[in-house]
């Protein structure tokens, strides 16, 4: 209870009384609890007992009279003590004396320890404006400096006697160095304002100065006087009270404030563009340098001359302190005289836009400067202008305005080249055209918000027609001399009377038209298109210096091209009819396949690409034989001037008419004139009908084209290839050719000639497409290893239709101590370059004396070909070998199964293995994706994408990643 009954009566009673002045004038004496700065020195402290042993300093929060003191001071006695930083510096705050004999214990504040704080800003007496590291101009410039501290505290706490200095000072020193202790204050009777032995009694203290009339602040430094010369000036603010900055040091902000700048200009006016050279349509500025806060008149100089239809350079309006005509200070620069008798509004242009104006009245900042905007458009004439700033000496805001005469101006004068802008015109790909389709016409424009668009060509006005009829002829807006005469201007006017019209130019200066050809009355030829910035006609653009650009294209008539893939195709497979339409028919093309006792028709979407794809599935229903095909192109109109009428001209008969020249011709049945009968009883029949379409077509009134072409339907055929004896244990390739198309698959099955089907030996086949004009061929590997000897026969029919099968009998003999072996692959070569594979596993390699000796494999990683001997080659990597001459080469060995690669990023070379295997089965690891495979064709020097790996050919495959392939080919399973 002892220590409760302690802390009970240390009731917390710390002396801190209302501060007592100094009983003496004395700049050293510090009032009880008063404000001492760090680095004072030579002070002495008062209280009721200012001099104990010694002062204490606690950690913030803590009460001074039950805890421990952080630090301690002895005290030296008056006129000696010392705030040193080293003692003082980080244990700011109040110091106490403290007397713990008495109860309660009693802490009483001596002084108040503070680090000093100091800033200086120099402000336009005129206008209150901060000019701190600013600019202005000297005349009639009047300045005061502000102190920003906590000196105040001390001032306001201490007295001072005639014979102390504060030692706070604002130093400022001019470009030669020369140190200003004090500033004239005014131009008339020499005021001088000191700038040492300040002291400050607020925070935010200004100087003492000189009232000066409409201003702002007091004046403490007329900078308009002789003995301040134009430059760039330097300021600050240092305190050294009672020695604080000897001790403390030089510390920015504490004993010394940041130093600062001011420029001081001479009273000139100058006025500058931001640019010499100006592209007209776009914006340039000028900016004006004189006195602050005063008013300048602002014009374009001696341009009264220019007249109609050509404008000047405007000043843009609602610019702020731009005054234009219809202000009071506008009106007054109007009738501001530069010379005597000659006024402002007298010396410009008299055909401004009425957006803008040719003159202002501008005023100044406090820093003594304004940037004003000017406008430039197609009308601004191409010249060298001159842009002129007076200092106005009146009243600028006299009401009414007054003419103020300038015998003496204070000017300045400034150039801009204002140049004519550039036009240009494009056409997308290599300016060949067919009729119908759509040309897109684009380009730029960076003189004029609108581009008129002329052609010119074969039958068509010399002078130019117009895009929205192509034989109206355009006129021109204006005449040699510039006047209008168009009812439209600034559009110029067709031979027809209406409008000529100009495309909008877009904020970026782009601009686009597309011209529909569809339906023009167009002669195959080369045209000439015209872009002009102004409306002007081809006759016209030399004498009225137009700025234009010209596209030439070529437009030809509209065709049509097809192919039938396969040209001979087995009956049930999909024939494929595609080709290219030129001029964008939207109706497409109409395909008419004619056979005997067989026809259709059928129409198909052309693709902006200009290419046309129809599938006919399943021809299993169709008669075998040879059919004609006629794909017929609408041409210019877009409409089929020929097509099939059902029930025409009785049910169960289709004529084929002219539903466009023959559409008055209608009977009451609803029927057109046939122009032959196309299906049912009479009709036409194979090639004759052919014949008949394509003779109507040619009719002088139609103006549809077509294409003719043949393919061949048969029945579908697999052949074997002849197998022979072989031996037990050994790999077969068994393939053959057929008719059928490529990616049909094929069933294979394996018997014994008695009729004992083999357990599990069967398996399908890929058909893959034949080399050039020769069948397609197949192939199935066997292995035998399973296989007892005898004879056998292997049944291969077409899956997934109805077909005859094909057989074929071999026989495995008991195995031999050799291993049977024979030609796998027979690989033929074209003269030049081939890319090449080992199809099987150990090759012997068998070729006419036609090749090089060596091939070329492919390092991914490097980059690089590597030579290597022909008879070296390895499963799996691809190889480039020359001929000198075509040939075969063969390849002999145990059939290629499957092989492992590891692939770079990027291009790497691979080969097939002993089967056509799908590239879309190609099994990668790491999650690599593998991207496209290319074959190379010699013959066509071309790489082509493919879909299947055959035997003895080598591949491009691209890789995203490093990884490992795996390309397969499954045996059947026993």
């Amino acid at each position: 209870m002892k220590t409760l009954r302690i802390v009970l009566m240390a009731i917390l009673i710390i002396g801190v009384a209302g501060i007592t002045p100094a009983a003496a004038a004395d700049l050293t004496v510090v009032p009880q609890a008063g404000v001492v700065l760090v680095g004072e020195e030579g002070l002495t402290f008062t209280g009721p007992d200012a001099y104990p042993a010694g002062l204490m300093w606690f950690a913030p929060g803590d009460d001074p009279r039950i805890a421990s003191p952080s630090a301690s001071y002895t005290t030296q006695g008056p006129g000696n003590e010392v705030i040193s930083p080293s003692t003082f510096q980080t244990r700011t705050g109040y110091w106490y004396e403290v007397d713990w004999t008495v109860n309660p214990a009693t802490a009483t504040a001596i002084i108040n320890v503070q680090m000093p704080a100091i800033d200086v800003k120099v402000f336009n007496a005129n206008t209150g404006e901060d000019l701190t590291n600013g600019e202005v101009i000297k005349t009639d410039t009047y300045m005061t400096f502000r102190v920003d501290s906590n000196l105040y505290q001390v001032i306001n706490q201490r007295s001072i006697n005639a014979e102390q200095s504060t030692d706070i000072n604002v130093v400022v020193v001019d470009e030669e160095g020369a140190v200003f202790t004090a500033l004239y204050a005014d131009n008339g009777a020499v005021t001088s304002c000191p700038l040492t032995n300040l002291t400050p009694t607020t925070s935010q203290f200004y100087l003492p100065g000189v009232p000066q009339l409409d201003a702002v602040l007091n004046a403490n430094w007329a900078l308009d006087r002789p003995e301040y010369k134009t430059g760039v000036y330097s300021f600050y603010a240092q305190v050294n009270l009672n020695g604080a900055k000897d001790n403390v040091g030089t510390v920015t902000g504490c004993t010394k404030s940041r130093v600062y700048t001011l420029d001081v200009d001479k009273d000139d006016v100058m006025i500058e563009t931001n640019k010499d050279v100006v592209v007209r349509k776009n914006d340039f500025s000028v900016t004006i340098t004189g006195r602050p806060d005063k008013y300048y008149v602002l014009w374009v100089e001696g341009t009264s001359s220019v007249t109609a239809p050509d404008t000047i350079p405007s000043i843009k309006p609602n610019q702020d302190k731009v005054y234009l005509a219809g202000t009071a200070a506008g009106d007054n620069a109007a009738l501001y005289q530069f010379r005597t008798g000659q006024a402002v509004e007298d010396d410009v242009c008299q055909n401004a836009p009425a957006t803008g104006a040719c003159f202002a009245m501008v005023k100044l900042s406090g820093l003594g400067r304004r940037t004003v905007g000017f406008d430039t458009d197609e009308t601004t004439r191409d010249y060298t202008y001159t842009i002129r700033a007076d200092y106005f000496p009146g009243n600028a805001l006299a009401v009414p305005p007054v003419a103020v005469v300038a015998n003496n101006p204070t000017s300045d004068t400034t150039r801009i080249n204002v140049e004519k802008g550039g036009i240009t015109i494009g056409t997308p790909g290599d300016g060949l055209y067919y009729m119908g389709e759509e040309i897109v016409l684009s380009g730029t424009n960076t003189d004029s918000d609108y581009t008129w668009l002329f052609i010119t060509g074969p039958n068509l006005p010399s002078k130019g027609g117009s895009f929205h009829d192509i034989h109206d002829g355009v006129n021109s807006a204006t005449d040699a001399d510039g006047a209008s005469v168009s009812p439209f201007y600034p559009d110029g006017q067709l031979d027809s009377l209406a409008a000529w019209r100009g495309e909008t130019v877009g904020s970026d200066g782009t601009w686009e038209y597309r011209w529909n050809t569809k339906g023009e009355h167009l002669d195959a030829g080369t045209y000439s298109i015209y872009a002009v910035s102004t409306a002007t006609n081809r006759d016209d653009l030399d004498t009225q210096d137009a700025i234009y650009d010209t596209a030439y294209l070529a437009i030809k008539e509209p065709f049509v091209t097809a192919t039938a893939s396969p040209a001979t195709i087995a009956k049930g497979n999909d024939l494929f009819i595609s080709g290219t339409a030129t001029g964008d028919p939207v109706q497409g093309v109409a395909i008419w396949v004619l056979g005997n006792n067989s026809a259709f028709h059928i129409t198909e979407t052309v693709e902006g690409t200009g290419t046309f794809e129809c599938r006919f599935a399943n021809t299993e229903n169709l008669p075998t034989g040879c059919y004609s095909v006629v794909v017929q192109h609408p041409m210019y109109d877009d409409l089929f001037d020929l097509a099939p009428q059902d029930n025409n001209p009785a049910a169960g008969q289709t004529a084929v008419v002219r539903p466009v020249l023959d559409a008055a011709l209608v009977d009451p049945a609803g029927n057109l004139p046939a122009v032959f009968i196309l299906d049912g009883p009479g009709s036409l029949q194979g090639s004759n009908t052919a014949d008949a379409l394509v003779t109507a077509m040619n009719n002088p009134d139609i103006d549809d084209t077509c294409y003719e072409l043949t393919f061949i339907i048969e029945d579908p055929w697999i052949m074997i290839d002849i197998i022979g004896e072989r031996h037990v244990g050994e790999t077969i390739i068994i393939g053959g050719t057929t008719n059928l198309a490529a990616g049909d698959r094929l069933l294979v099955e394996f018997a014994t000639t008695d009729g004992t089907t083999v357990p599990g030996s069967c398996g399908t086949a890929l058909v893959t497409k034949g080399r050039a004009d020769a069948e397609n061929t197949w192939g199935f590997i066997l292995d035998t290893s399973t296989y007892t000897p005898d004879d056998y026969v292997v049944t291969v029919e077409w899956i997934g239709a109805t077909t005859k099968n094909t057989t074929q009998t071999f026989t495995l003999l008991e195995a031999g101590d050799e291993p049977h072996s024979s030609p796998c692959v027979t690989l033929p070569i074209s003269s030049g370059w081939n890319l090449i594979s080992t199809p099987v596993d150990t090759p012997v390699i068998t070729a006419t004396g036609f090749l090089y000796e060596d091939a070329y494999a492919y390092n991914t990683t490097t980059g690089t070909y590597k030579k290597v001997p022909l008879t070296d080659i390895v499963p799996g990597e691809g190889y480039w070998i020359g001929a000198f001459a075509d040939g075969e080469i063969a390849f002999s060995g145990v059939p290629l199964t499957q092989y492992e690669k590891n692939l770079s990023p990027g291009w790497n070379l691979i080969g097939g293995v002993g089967l056509a295997t799908q590239t879309g089965s190609i099994y990668a690891n790491h999650g690599a994706l593998l991207d496209q495979t290319y074959c190379y064709s010699t013959g066509e020097h071309v790489y082509r994408q493919a879909s299947v790996l055959e035997p003895g050919v080598g591949y491009w495959l691209s890789s995203t990643a490093p990884c490992n392939i795996c390309v397969n080919i499954t045996p059947p399973r026993r």
